[in-house]
């Protein structure tokens, strides 16, 4: 029949097309997973140091880039600069004036140019000479500089200048050899973070049994490493048992807790201070002494074996602490240390009211970079604020080439801008302008000062690269900074989306306490990234984080710290003690809430993993905070953690309570904030939110958020259908017009 033939190729079109579709979701389900080819260990991409396309365009223009090479390589010569570039003439591929040219420097040494004449893609190939293979800068980072010149561009309109982009596919040739690692302790955190392009990976390995000294000490190390890292090691933690061959081989590790806990690892390694049954055969070492060693490990020669130990749960308290306070002294062997003692944290020294920041240790500082950045850190003494009349006399002066217009000097005070200055022909010559500051600026502790400097040349077409443009910044500026006793601690207002406030509000957390439950290595290992994350934002203090286990939290510790509660709720006892004031409270032995206190609550499958976070004001004090991490399972127990510890997670939790379901949809509490110190308010305040009349219930499951529908899936099945229905609607109109269905001679 002569419809047949239509009817076959309407059939085909509408499998292909069910094919197509098919497969489009196929490959977004696998294309996480790529195949990948075996790296060549010499080539190192733009993109793997972390930068994406570059562009420069316009008169003078450029780009530089900061990188380390791992510890234990030395590079030899042939090292090469591939760089990709994409030119763009806007005037069209037959313009024939010049576009100006391409310098290339490596470590500050011009290793090459090339004329740029015409547009297209290529790429560009310079040898690096052996000179230009040594650091110049002062934290031993390789700098690599790429400068557009395009002095014609000056007799141009702006959008007729040529452009070029520095695509991330650019790499490096660096032929090396491997050396072995240095294990000196002077230059922790080094080799453990390198931050080099390869991630740095450490696990801190736990006794099987740990103490509660052992869970503080390896706390400790977490919150230490955060500090000295600014957060950009990748740690978890474990315990002797549980440490996977895969984690032992191929990350760094830190070996914290007793001698006797350690045993089953420490016994076959090769330390300097080797283990006996007493403890570590270090000289002089006394059982109140912690110990710190370090070695290459021996299931990996390009990691390393930190141990953390001592004779006592004293010593190994010391240890840990002793690396909240590098570099670390050493006697004799650069691979060992005894610490004795502890020196004071700088945020118990009384404060001078009036220093120069000469008097702090600083020489003249000089910022040359378009925008320059330089920060002082002070620390006010616990139970003392700023008074009225504290200032900054800022002695400074800067280039008479910059452009006085859009040219500028400003100051803040832990992030807050406080002041700034006009540049003038007076002050290119050094001059002294007070800044006040504002005492509600100022905190207890830890505060940090910053001077940022924006620095524009007369004329955009002036060579940035051969006219000087800086800032100097003298250190005959001085801080004047009266102070009185705090009368009370001050009200504050604080929220989930406010951690790690109020725990960095010591700048060594000597009010922060964790408490967390026994037997419990999912809890610890979150409570250690939560510590490290916290470390990150603390500063020169000696670090003292406490740990309690959740079924003894002694009176004193209840109020004198702020508590951070991890783990499992039916193996955390101290939440009953906390009963209603949770706006989730649970009962005992239970991992669901017996109500919440949300605008809704759904019910969902009793296996569901979910994670609770809540925060309070102590009952029993109502100037402390108690935050509670929690998860129906080990699964929740991390994603609670990962919801404090990333920044964008953190930002949806402007509440007291946020239940979290495994694909991160969160529903909040009705409580909007917690107040603290003394007030005659309630501690807790409540927003109303609008809510349905008929308000559900919770039911003996346990109560999330409800599972939505997975939309692409039904987005995907949408498309088919319309198209499978187009087609079958133009199959309709053929059908019905095909010759066979009219009459001869129509």
């Amino acid at each position: 029949m002569l419809w047949m033939p239509w009817f076959h190729r309407l059939s085909s079109c509408v499998l292909i097309l069910l094919i197509i579709v098919g497969s489009a979701g196929s490959a977004r389900a696998q294309g996480g997973a790529p195949s990948q080819p075996e790296r060549d260990q010499n080539v190192v991409t733009l993109e793997r140091i972390g930068s994406n396309d570059q562009t420069l365009s316009g008169v003078f223009d450029g780009t530089r880039y900061l990188f380390n090479i791992p510890a234990n390589w030395r590079l030899e010569s042939g090292a090469q600069a591939q760089l990709d570039l994409s030119v763009f003439f806007p005037l069209g591929g037959d313009q024939q004036r010049l576009g100006g040219f391409l310098e290339a420097r490596f470590n500050r040494v011009l290793i090459g140019t090339v004329d740029l004449t015409q547009p297209g893609d290529r790429r560009v190939t310079f040898a690096i000479p052996d000179q230009a293979l040594t650091p110049v800068r002062g934290d031993g980072r390789h700098e690599f500089e790429v400068a557009l010149d395009n002095p014609t561009g000056c007799d141009v309109a702006p959008g007729e200048r040529t452009a070029v982009v520095v695509r991330s596919t650019s790499r490096f040739i660096l032929p090396h050899t491997l050396t072995p690692l240095d294990t000196d302790l002077r230059n922790l955190p080094r080799p453990i973070f390198q931050g080099s392009f390869d991630p740095d990976r450490a696990t801190i390995v736990l006794p099987d049994d740990p103490s509660r000294d052992d869970l503080q000490a390896a706390l400790t190390v977490a919150a230490a490493f955060g500090r000295l890292t600014e957060g950009r090691l990748q740690i978890d933690l474990t315990t002797v048992q549980r440490l996977s061959p895969q984690a032992r081989t191929g990350n760094h590790l830190i070996l914290s807790g007793s001698h006797t806990g350690l045993a089953p690892l420490a016994r076959n390694l090769t330390l300097p201070a080797p283990l006996r049954e007493t403890g570590f055969d270090a000289p002089g070492a006394t059982p109140a002494d912690g110990i710190l060693q370090m070695i290459v490990s021996p299931w990996n020669a390009e990691r390393v074996v930190l141990l953390v130990s001592g004779g006592s749960n004293e010593g190994v308290l010391k240890a840990a602490r002793a690396l909240s306070a590098v570099p670390a002294r050493i006697n004799g062997r650069p691979d060992v240390a005894v610490v004795r003692d502890l020196p004071n944290a700088p945020a118990d020294m009384a404060l001078a009211i009036d220093q120069r920041f000469s008097d702090l240790g600083l020489e003249p500082r000089v910022l040359r970079d378009r925008v320059g950045t330089f920060d002082l850190k002070f620390n006010l003494p616990p139970g003392q604020q700023i008074d009225e009349g504290a200032y900054l006399d800022l002695t400074f002066n800067h280039a008479a080439t910059v452009d006085f217009g859009q040219s500028s000097l400003s100051v803040g005070l832990n992030g807050v801008p406080i002041g700034s200055v006009r540049f003038s022909d007076e002050t290119t010559r050094v001059t002294t302008s007070r800044i006040t500051i504002p005492p509600s600026a100022a905190r207890s502790g830890a505060n940090v000062l910053t001077i940022q400097t924006n620095l524009a040349p007369r004329s955009l077409c002036t060579d940035s690269r051969t006219i000087d443009l800086w800032t100097t910044i003298w250190p005959e500026s001085a801080l004047h900074l009266p102070m009185k006793p705090a009368a009370a601690e001050p009200r504050r207002t604080f929220n989930l989306s406010s951690y790690p406030l109020p725990f960095t509000l010591h700048p060594g957390l000597a009010t922060t306490a964790f408490v967390l439950p026994q037997r419990a290595p999912a809890a610890w290992n979150a409570a250690a990234l939560l510590a490290f994350q916290i470390g990150r934002q603390t500063r020169d203090a000696i670090l003292q984080p406490l740990v309690v286990f959740a079924d003894n939290v002694p009176s004193d510790v209840r109020v004198s710290r702020d508590l951070l509660i991890v783990g499992r709720p039916s193996a955390l006892p101290i939440l009953t003690d906390l009963g209603d004031v949770l706006p989730a409270p649970f009962d005992a032995n239970s991992d669901a809430p017996r109500s919440i206190d949300a605008p809704v609550v759904y019910r969902v499958p009793p296996d569901a993993s979910v994670a609770y976070l809540q925060m309070v004001a102590a009952p029993w004090n109502p100037e402390r905070v108690v935050v509670a991490a929690l998860g129906s399972d080990d699964a929740g127990i991390e994603q609670a953690a990962l919801m404090l510890i990333d920044p964008r997670q953190r930002a949806r939790l402007a509440a007291t309570l946020a239940i979290v379901d495994p694909q991160q949809r969160v529903t909040l509490g009705h409580g909007r904030a917690v107040i603290t110190g003394a007030a005659p308010t309630p501690v807790v305040t409540a927003t109303p939110i609008a809510t349905p009349t008929a308000q559900p219930t919770a039911q003996p499951d346990q109560p999330a958020p409800v599972p939505e529908s997975d939309t692409s899936s039904n987005n995907a099945l949408l498309l088919v259908a319309a198209l499978a229905a187009a087609i079958v609607g133009i199959g309709v109109v053929i059908f019905w017009r095909v010759p066979w269905r009219r009459p001869p001679g129509t």
